[in-house]
C-alpha cells in the first residue's frame, strides 16, 4: 500500500463494549484487571469525614458499558498536505457511560448520619452514569490492503450522576469531562460498486471521567466528585472513504512480482492520473527501473516459448528485447538468440528424416531469423528446400518443384552441382508431362511443361520453340471452338433456364462459375502470353475430372 489513497473522511463509526473501572493506578494494568481498590486510590472524592468506599471492592460493582458513536471524522490536514504515510481524522462524538452494578451504599451504623439512602422513590445506589459530546482524532496507519491500525484520543464534556433510586430518581449530579484514548485495528470490506468501504474492527480503550463538584445537598453524601479511570475491549464499525490500493499499488505488485511490462504500463497510468500525488517522485523512480528491465523480461517470456515450442512467438520477443537492451544486456540476447538457432539447426540436421519437410523449413527459417550469420544456418535451409523439391517431384507437382530448387540455389549457392542434378529429374519429368499432355490433347499442360524445361535448361529453347509454337496454335483453334460451344450453352440456357443440366461444368462458363459448382482447386498454375492469361486447375483428388483450363478467365478445356 505504498501509492494508496489516503482515508479523507468517516461518517460515523460506533464502538460499544464492556469496562472495568478503578481509582488512578488502574490504567497500569492490563484492561479487566482484578486489582483491589485501596482506600489511597478510590476512583470517588470524599470529604473528610469519610476514607473508604469499600462498596466498589468487588469487580463486579465496577463494570459498566460503553457506547460512542463518532460522526463526520474529516482528514482536513490531507486538504495541506498530499501525503499517504498517515490518516489524521479530527471529528466529533457523541459518549454514554453506564456503570450500572448498582451496589448499595455503605450501611454501617457509624456511618449512616453521612450516608443517607433513602429518598421519596425508594433507597439509592451507587449507579455512575455519564453522557456527553467530545472532539476526537484518530491518526491512521494502514500496511496492507484490508487491514487500518490506528491511535485514538477524545476529549469532551459529560453531564455525570452518581446515584439513582429503585423509582429512578437521579441525584449527586453535575458537569465533568471525559478523556479516552484508544489502540485499534479494523478490517476494511471494499466495495466495488461504491465509493467507500464498511469497517468492522476491535479497539483497546483507557476512559477517564472526571468531575470535581457535585449539585447536591451538603447532607445528602460525603461525596463530592469522581475520578473513574476505566479500561476495556470494544467492538468497532463504520464507513469510511478512501483507503483503497491505488493503480501505482498495483504497479507495484507487478513490479514486486517481476512483471515489468505490465508494471511499466500501470506506473505510466498512475503518474498520468495523479499529478500531485506525495510520492510521485518515487513512482517516477520505479518506473524508471521497471523500464530498464523490461528488455530481461521479454528475454525470459521468449526463452519460455521456446520450452513450450512457440517458436514464432520466441522470435518476436527476442527482437523486442534486442531492440530495447543495453549493451550489455543486448549481449545476452544475442548469445542466447545464437545458441537457440544452433540447437533448431542441429534438430533439423539430426531428425529431418523423422520430421516432416514443413517442420523442418519452419525451424531453419526460425533459426535463420534468430540469428542470421551462423555458419550452417543458409546450408541446413537450402537443404530443406532441396527436400520439399524432391517431395513436389514424386507427387507430380513439378511447378512447386522448380520453384523450391530455385529457392535452395538462391539460399546457398554451394549447393548448385547437388541442385543441377535434381534440375535434370525435374526437366525429364517435364519433357514427360509434355510428351502424355499433347498425346491427351491437353496444349496448356504441355506448352506449359516445355516453357518450364527451357527455364531450367535455357540452351535447347532453340530446340524447343518450333513445338511450343505448333502447341499455341493448335491451343488457339480450340479456343474458337470452345467460345462457340459457349455460345450455344448460352442460348440454351435462356430457352430453358430451369434445366438441370445447366449446372454442370461446361465450356465457355467463367471462373467464379466454376468455382461455385466446384469450390477451389487443390493446385493453380498460371501463365502470361502475349497479354493472353492462361490458368490450369488441378483436382488430383477428384474422380469425375483432373484438370480444368482458362483463357482469360473463361474455360476452354474439361480433362477428365
Amino acid at each position: 500500500m505504498i501509492f494508496r489513497k489516503p482515508i479523507t473522511f468517516t461518517p460515523f463509526e460506533l464502538k460499544f463494549g464492556y469496562l472495568n473501572y478503578g481509582g488512578k493506578n488502574y490504567w497500569y494494568k492490563a484492561p479487566f484487571n482484578k486489582s483491589v481498590i485501596k482506600a489511597s486510590d478510590l476512583p470517588v472524592l470524599l470529604d473528610s469525614t469519610q476514607y473508604e468506599f469499600n462498596i466498589i471492592d468487588e469487580l463486579k460493582n465496577r463494570r459498566g458499558i460503553f457506547i460512542e458513536l463518532d460522526i463526520v471524522r474529516t482528514n482536513f490536514p490531507h486538504l495541506l498536505i498530499n501525503q499517504n504515510y498517515i490518516d489524521l481524522q479530527l471529528g466529533i462524538g457523541l459518549q454514554y457511560i453506564d456503570f450500572g452494578a448498582n451496589p448499595s451504599l455503605p450501611s454501617k451504623e457509624k456511618d449512616m448520619e453521612e450516608w443517607i439512602s433513602q429518598s421519596s422513590r425508594g433507597n439509592y445506589f451507587f449507579h455512575p452514569r455519564s453522557t456527553g459530546i467530545n472532539i476526537n482524532s484518530s491518526l491512521t496507519w494502514q500496511f496492507i490492503q484490508n487491514n487500518a491500525t490506528y491511535f485514538y484520543h477524545s476529549f469532551g464534556i459529560n453531564s455525570t450522576s452518581l446515584y439513582q433510586s429503585e423509582g429512578g430518581e437521579i441525584n449527586l449530579s453535575g458537569l465533568g469531562y471525559t478523556e479516552s484514548f484508544g489502540l485499534g485495528s479494523k478490517y476494511i470490506f471494499e466495495e466495488e460498486k461504491r465509493n467507500f468501504d464498511y469497517t468492522i474492527g476491535i479497539e483497546l480503550k483507557w476512559n477517564r471521567l472526571y468531575m470535581n463538584s457535585i449539585n447536591s445537598s451538603d447532607t445528602l453524601s460525603p461525596i463530592y466528585g469522581i475520578d473513574l479511570r476505566s479500561s476495556g475491549l470494544f467492538l468497532t464499525t463504520g464507513i469510511q472513504f478512501g483507503g483503497r490500493h491505488s493503480d501505482g499499488d498495483i504497479a507495484y505488485s507487478h513490479m514486486m512480482n517481476h512483471n515489468y511490462i505490465s508494471a511499466s504500463e500501470s506506473f505510466e497510468y498512475f503518474l498520468a492520473k495523479e499529478k500531485n500525488h506525495g510520492k510521485r517522485q518515487k513512482a517516477l523512480e520505479m518506473l524508471e527501473y521497471c523500464q530498464s528491465k523490461i528488455p530481461l523480461q521479454q528475454l525470459n517470456i521468449g526463452i519460455e516459448n521456446l520450452f513450450l515450442s512457440d517458436f514464432n512467438e520466441a522470435v518476436k520477443w527476442f527482437n523486442k528485447a534486442e531492440a530495447e537492451a543495453q549493451d550489455e544486456l543486448k549481449q545476452e540476447v544475442q548469445l542466447n538468440r545464437k545458441i537457440i538457432a544452433q540447437a533448431l539447426l542441429d534438430s533439423v540436421q539430426t531428425y529431418r528424416n523423422k520430421m516432416s519437410v514443413a517442420e523442418a523449413e519452419e525451424l531453419a527459417l526460425i533459426a535463420k531469423e534468430l540469428s542470421p550469420n551462423l555458419k550452417n544456418s543458409n546450408y541446413i535451409l537450402a537443404k530443406t528446400y532441396i527436400d520439399k523439391g524432391n517431395l513436389n517431384l514424386s507427387i507430380g507437382n513439378l511447378s512447386e518443384a522448380l520453384k523450391n530448387y530455385k529457392e535452395a540455389l538462391q539460399t546457398d549457392s554451394s549447393l548448385e552441382p547437388l541442385i543441377i542434378l535434381e534440375y535434370k529429374k525435374l526437366a525429364n519429368a517435364f519433357i514427360k508431362d509434355a510428351y502424355h499432355a499433347s498425346l491427351n490433347n491437353d496444349l496448356y499442360l504441355a506448352i506449359n511443361s516445355l516453357k518450364s524445361v527451357i527455364e531450367i535448361n535455357p540452351r535447347i529453347e532453340n530446340e524447343l520453340y518450333s513445338y511450343i509454337i505448333k502447341l499455341e496454335d493448335k491451343l488457339k483453334n480450340q479456343i474458337d471452338i470452345g467460345n462457340k460451344q459457349y455460345l450455344k450453352d448460352y442460348i440454351q440456357q435462356k430457352k430453358y433456364p430451369n434445366n438441370n443440366l445447366i449446372k454442370e461444368i461446361s465450356i465457355g462458363m467463367s471462373v467464379d462459375e466454376i468455382e461455385n459448382i466446384k469450390g477451389k482447386p487443390k493446385y493453380i498454375d498460371k501463365n502470361i502470353n502475349a497479354n493472353i492469361q492462361f490458368e490450369m486447375w488441378s483436382f488430383p483428388e477428384d474422380s469425375s475430372l483432373s484438370r480444368l483450363y482458362f483463357k482469360n478467365n473463361i474455360l476452354i478445356k474439361i480433362e477428365k
